[in-house]
């Protein structure tokens, strides 16, 4: 039987003791690289280590706990490759993203080139992400997958993976997976829209619920004008509401800009020809705190009597679930 596990009770089991040991990364870079930037995935916030490059080569002698993920960074050449500290030697050619050593170390670089290559098609990014969590449970390439993925998987996809009993989710690496978890409980499939009041671009302050649970289907976008990703997604979001706006669909943005010109702009250059609200927060809008929104773009899909049924549809799958309410 399935157990439930929770965030705090995996908390406190992120932290196992495991046995410091020694390696070697040899390393390619491109060659005209000063300096190599390695850190910790597991702890981003703890100091890194400068190693200085010649030639395109370099070497870090470390001490890390065994299983732990460690980034490469090469800020000039703007590359970054992943590697394991599982064995004693391990090699890393930062120019076609391979790290050798182990097995385990041949397999995140085969799952990050995977990535690498569709990371323009969410769905199959998806499908990658979900079938290596599925065949690495009980290792930490399963943690990384859930790491590096967990914003790409729906909500049905995170829930139950976040309430199996896999053994990986007891690694440090899936503390932010758990942490979106709970956040998207704050607008999870089947609960009421919750109310926010944020400006107009005029300056009148509006409430969602103005618009939202009157009797019509309702898109909450949650963007902003310095969001490449949210701008890329715009001309999806305004063909959808050009096609069904019509029969009564609209949009209401919430912006996490900080700056009222450029916010503006992107909606007058935009045509953005919907009802836009914002508070100018930046990250602390209450429309982030509300909806627990770590990252952007964002969307909540509300039903005409203000229910949340979706969340996060972009590219097809917005179409996709409009064509299934509206038959065309």
């Amino acid at each position: 039987m399935k157990k439930t596990i929770t965030l705090a009770a995996l908390l406190l089991a992120a932290l196992p003791i495991t046995a410091q040991i020694d390696f070697t990364l040899k390393g390619v870079t491109h060659p005209n690289a000063k300096e190599i930037i390695v850190g910790d995935m597991t702890n981003l916030q703890t100091q890194p280590t400068i190693v200085k490059v010649q030639n395109g080569e370099f070497t870090l002698l470390g001490t890390q706990p065994e299983q732990t993920v460690m980034v490469a960074l090469d800020r000039d050449n703007r590359m970054q490759s992943f590697f394991i500290v599982d064995c004693q030697e391990i090699s890393l050619d930062m120019n076609s993203d391979m790290a050798k050593g182990s097995v385990m170390n041949e397999r995140l670089s085969s799952f990050v080139q995977l990535l690498n290559k569709y990371e323009d098609d969410d769905d199959k990014v998806a499908e990658i992400v979900k079938k290596t969590i599925n065949d690495n449970q009980d290792n930490v390439l399963g943690a990384f997958a859930f790491n590096l993925g967990v914003y790409n998987l729906s909500y049905d996809d995170l829930k139950a993976i976040c309430e199996s009993d896999a053994p990986f989710l007891s690694h440090p690496l899936c503390k932010q997976g758990l942490q979106q978890m709970e956040a998207l409980k704050l607008r999870a499939p089947g609960t009421m829209f919750k109310d926010v009041e944020e400006a107009d671009t005029l300056g009148v302050n509006h409430k969602l619920s103005e618009y939202v649970g009157k009797g019509n289907y309702v898109l909450v976008d949650f963007w902003a004008s310095w969001c490449g990703p949210c701008m890329g997604e715009m001309p999806n979001v305004k063909a959808n509401y050009e096609k069904y706006k019509g029969k009564g669909f609209t949009v209401v943005g919430l912006s996490f800009d900080r700056s009222a010109e450029a916010w503006k702009r992107a909606i007058r250059e935009k045509e953005l020809n919907w009802v836009h609200l914002s508070d100018l927060k930046f990250w602390q809008t209450i429309a982030a705190q509300t909806y627990g929104i770590r990252s952007i773009p964002s969307s909540i899909l509300c039903d005409p009597t203000g229910k949340i049924i979706d969340v996060d549809l972009r590219g097809n799958k917005l179409g996709e679930k409009l064509k299934e309410i509206y038959g065309f």
